[in-house]
């Protein structure tokens, strides 16, 4: 049998794999081990710092520091791929002839270079990305954000056409594939690794509404503050907010009905996922894949969205979709008072489990580069 050998290119650390990005990274990392592949990884370190763990998962693990926005003035190159070009990554990769798979468009620097018809790249796209940094500009609340929001999407568009030089796009959302299949001459669909895909809720009732996500993000606060203040006011529900400066919250939001869990653990975030009686999961960002979703079908019970969550991803079947944050107050009223039964947990398991195995997704990976 022939070694099957491989480049990985994070576009971070990858664990703690506390954020969609490196979720489906560092699950993608376990996979591809378990499933023979022998992988060579590079990151960008700018704040997670190293991870030993991943050592168990890779034959070797390089790191590299992000270039800072203040190298960037006047550039043309995107600044989330200006910051990772690295030299010594560059002739790293270049320096045999196994395989790439660059994580996210952040990463794709490489396919500027002159040797790049050398070896094989493929991509793993996390989004369309100028369309989320369209839509990064739209909910920043800062105006010198939302101004680089708006010209990193103008010069990610530019950038895009410079895929076609990767053999293969892997699309992470049905909505991306679609999207992405109608400008290159290959994609293909691979959904996210996650964190369980096993499907493991619990029936019956829980004690409390979540809300979970990274809210140093603008869209993520944006959701956040969407329930706190237009949803759960003159609710007699307890909501829970949980994630990453999640207690930033706390100092502009006084509710007695509110707690906030900063910077859950894996353990910590599972848990309160499988307790929660309801996942209250608004977006107002219709790109990529929410993770926040999929965690929340494997591993807890009701989930309340509005449309823009489920849109072209086939998951609305799965959940309670309101239009307005009067139709989701009515919602989330009436669901504390039914249960979650044994029927919707084999409903998940019968289809999600087929979708989201990280086995099975690992093997298209392998079917594809190899």
């Amino acid at each position: 049998m022939v070694d099957k050998i491989l480049h990985i290119v994070d576009l971070d650390v990858p664990f703690p794999p506390t954020y969609g990005a490196a979720i489906d990274m560092y699950h993608r990392l376990i996979s591809l081990k378990k499933a023979g592949v022998s992988i060579i990884l590079h990151c960008f370190e700018y704040g997670r710092g190293e991870a030993s763990i991943l050592n168990d998962y890779c034959e070797k693990v390089y790191y590299y520091p992000r270039k800072s926005i203040l190298e960037f003035p006047f550039r043309v190159e995107p600044y989330i791929l200006f910051s990772r070009r690295n030299k010594l990554l560059f002739d790293r990769l270049f320096d045999d002839d196994y395989p790439v798979l660059l994580e996210g468009e952040h990463t794709c620097s490489p396919l500027m270079d002159e040797r790049y018809t050398q070896k094989p790249f493929y991509v793993r796209m996390h989004n369309v990305e100028y369309e989320y940094y369209e839509y990064l500009a739209k909910s920043a609340k800062n105006p010198f954000k939302g101004y680089y929001y708006e010209e990193e999407s103008k010069r990610l568009k530019k950038f895009e056409k410079n895929l076609i030089r990767a053999q293969c796009l892997f699309s992470v959302s049905e909505r991306d594939h679609a999207t992405l299949l109608a400008r290159f001459p290959r994609v293909e669909y691979v959904p996210p690794f996650i964190i369980n895909d096993t499907v493991d809720c619990l029936p019956g009732r829980g004690e409390y509404a979540l809300y979970h996500g990274n809210l140093s993000v603008d869209e993520n606060r944006v959701a956040a503050e969407f329930l706190i203040n237009e949803v759960f006011p003159g609710l007699n529900v307890s909501l829970v907010i949980a994630g990453t400066k999640a207690s930033s919250l706390a100092s502009i939001i006084k509710n007695p009905n509110i707690r906030f869990v900063d910077s859950p653990t894996a353990a910590e975030l599972y848990d309160l996922l499988r307790h929660a009686h309801i996942n209250a999961l608004p977006t107002f960002q219709p790109t990529g894949i929410k993770h926040k979703l999929i965690n929340s079908l494997f591993s807890g019970r009701h989930c309340v969205v509005n449309e823009q969550m489920v849109e072209d991803n086939g998951l609305a079947t799965f959940c309670h979709v309101a239009n307005d944050a009067a139709e989701m107050k009515t919602l989330i009223t009436q669901l504390f008072e039914q249960d979650f039964t044994e029927e919707e947990i084999e409903k998940r398991k019968n289809i999600l489990q087929n979708i989201y195995s990280n086995q099975k997704n690992a093997e298209k990976l392998i079917s594809v580069i190899f």
